[in-house]
């Protein structure tokens, strides 16, 4: 029998029991770093070495997750300009605090990337010093929210295009389609295409203004 087999065997006759006692607590713990080790060497992920160790300190993976949030959220707004910060809190969040912090953490939570808390705090003082709205905001928030976050990357590709096909050499089509969906890119007409295998063809895209905004943080 492989270690692996053993350590679902154990765990499962300790899962077995309703009652769970001290001992079969740690040796649960023990059964749970043996998995961990063997994911680790299968995969090269150490999912449940990360669990564990936050599990040791006292702290939940959801409380742990949050934390990582939030420092990523503040390292992307930090350097806010103080009074266009001041003026965008007396006109969007003054009177309003707990409800505007309680769908800030609501949002840090639905994210499926941390690195998605750091951009976001970007747009938070961007769109301060710039002097949108929080509906604004929180509208752009929902495309990051969506979107997978390394097609954020191929916004960059607009630097120096104003338009690019849906079939082009430097963005999959099944990114701009993506795109698309999420409402970063709009259609603005129809290439035909050339006579050669490798011109660029199809729906002609441009950036939204939620697109363009974003570029200007990413």
């Amino acid at each position: 029998m492989s270690n692996i087999e053993m350590a679902e065997e154990i765990s499962q006759e300790i899962l077995d029991i309703q009652s769970l006692t001290d001992l079969n607590v740690e040796m649960l713990d023990r059964v749970i770093e043996k998995v961990g080790d063997n994911i680790d060497i299968c995969t090269g992920i150490p999912i449940i070495r990360v669990w564990t160790t936050v599990h040791k300190v006292g702290k939940s993976l959801y409380d742990y997750i949050m934390c990582k949030r939030l420092l990523k959220f503040y390292a992307g707004c930090k350097d806010i300009d103080f009074e266009k910060k001041d003026k965008f809190y007396r006109k969007n969040i003054f009177g309003k605090k707990r409800k505007i912090g309680y769908l800030f953490l609501q949002l840090l939570e639905r994210l499926d990337d941390d690195e998605k808390a750091f951009l976001i705090g970007k747009l938070y003082a961007y769109c301060a010093e710039n002097e949108y709205d929080l509906r604004s905001y929180f509208r752009i928030c929902k495309i990051v929210e969506k979107c997978y976050y390394e097609d954020l990357h191929f916004l960059r590709e607009w630097e120096s295009k104003e338009t690019i096909c849906a079939k082009n050499k430097f963005i999959p089509q099944e990114v701009m389609e993506s795109m698309h969906s999420d409402g970063l890119i709009s259609a603005c007409g129809n290439d035909g295409g050339g006579f050669g295998s490798e011109d660029d063809e199809g729906i002609i895209y441009k950036l939204s203004k939620y697109g363009e905004t974003l570029l200007n943080i990413i």
